[in-house]
């Protein structure tokens, strides 16, 4: 099957989910979990193994397939796209590692679920490996994860900060502190995870400068990992987000032609010139933001079938674009709120759950416009500072 068909086949199966996932939305916000039966479906349909090599039993697709399910599934639940862009970048995160390592979370599971993140915390250096202790807060499914990756600094013995390693750590050898209490994006079980003098072997560890600048200290054959860390790790928690501003989108348009209008004449929406402009200013937005997310991911396929790697000047290009994207989606959604009305945030309103999803979600920290802008321009201008690591 060729990766166009795959991800046709795919993206179908997620908008047949679309209204299992509205069935259990609430249960899943309740709960700050995605339920079992939506969790299983995600499975049952190939949504885990997504990043995973075909080698290990995995679908291996392409990033603009996972963006495209993703955002599809977004339309029903943001929570249950969030956790398949998770997954995925995860297992593809996984794949950097050493081929023991590999052999290690995908030899028996093809669809290992991975939480993580980088903390202020500072790992020890030990004979084999480092000793971690310390807490990973917003690790999305920290709940049901068989494996996590946490990210922790390097001190040499006179304390000073000399690097930063990922390790992969099984979830068994974990605790989980229940603190996901947010107004949006609840489902995703983004606790914290607490690692109590973890021993991680340098099998399991990778050094993140390296990631960060594109080198792969331990090749693989599969062409996916030739990709650039920084903009595809940032790159599908786009995706959730543009699913959610199509929701909104499609919620008002469907409902203008039945609202009226408190305090004017109109008896329909779809009569006001002002509401038209409104619609189209809102999906010009979305539009640009999924022109500029999807180039960006075409541009990182393309790029896995050769040995060039995106410089830093390209990176920091890609960080403002999909900042902006993820901007673009937000204000989008505050015009077609201001369309929908008042009611738009009654609890049994879609749109309020939209609208706290899609504002959660776009707010990661990697998505943050003001930082994107500031790194893109001082690339532009010449200016040598960096304010981030993860470019």
């Amino acid at each position: 099957m060729s990766a166009v068909d795959q991800r046709a086949e795919l993206v179908a199966k997620a908008l047949d989910l679309k209204p299992l996932l509205r069935e259990h939305t609430e249960q899943g916000e309740e709960n700050r979990t995605l339920s079992d039966k939506v969790t299983k479906a995600l499975s049952e349909a190939g949504f885990f193994r997504l990043r995973t090599p075909k080698r290990f039993g995995g679908l291996e697709a392409d990033l603009r397939t996972v963006l495209e399910v993703s955002e599809a599934l977004a339309t029903g639940d943001g929570s249950a796209a969030w956790a398949v862009v998770v997954a995925a970048t995860s297992q593809w995160l996984a794949g950097l590692f050493p081929e023991e390592t590999r052999q290690e979370v995908f030899g028996s599971n093809p669809e290992p679920r991975i939480a993580g993140g980088i903390a202020d915390i500072v790992a020890t250096r030990v004979e084999g490996g480092y000793r971690f202790s310390g807490k990973w807060a917003w690790a999305s499914g920290a709940d049901r994860a068989d494996w996590a990756t946490l990210g922790a600094a390097i001190a040499d013995d006179s304390g000073q900060i000399i690097g930063a390693t990922m390790g992969i750590v099984p979830a068994s050898e974990l605790t989980v502190e229940h603190t996901w209490l947010t107004v949006g994006m609840r489902g995703t079980s983004s606790d914290t995870l607490v690692a109590d003098d973890v021993f991680v072997p340098d099998r399991r560890t990778a050094p993140v400068i390296d990631l960060f600048n594109g080198l792969r200290p331990f090749p693989s054959d599969e062409p996916m990992y030739r990709a650039p860390f920084a903009p595809l790790a940032v790159l599908p928690l786009v995706a959730p987000v543009l699913g959610l501003g199509r929701a909104a989108l499609d919620l008002v348009v469907e409902k203008a032609p039945k609202k009226s209008m408190h305090h004017t004449f109109f008896a329909r929406q779809t009569d006001s010139v002002g509401v038209q402009i409104q619609v189209a200013q809102a999906a010009l937005k979305l539009k640009t933001a999924r022109l500029l997310t999807y180039a960006v991911a075409d541009e990182i396929d393309a790029a896995t079938a050769g040995t060039e790697i995106m410089g830093y000047s390209r990176r920091a290009e890609v960080r403002a674009e999909l900042s902006y994207a993820a901007q673009e989606v937000l204000d989008a959604i505050t015009v077609l709120i201001n369309v929908h009305g008042a009611g738009s945030f009654a609890e049994a309103s879609r749109m309020q759950q939209i609208w706290r999803d899609a504002n959660t979600g776009g707010r990661h920290a990697s998505l943050n416009a003001f930082v994107g802008y500031e790194v893109y321009g001082k690339d532009l201008l010449g200016v040598e500072e960096r304010i981030s690591g993860a470019i």
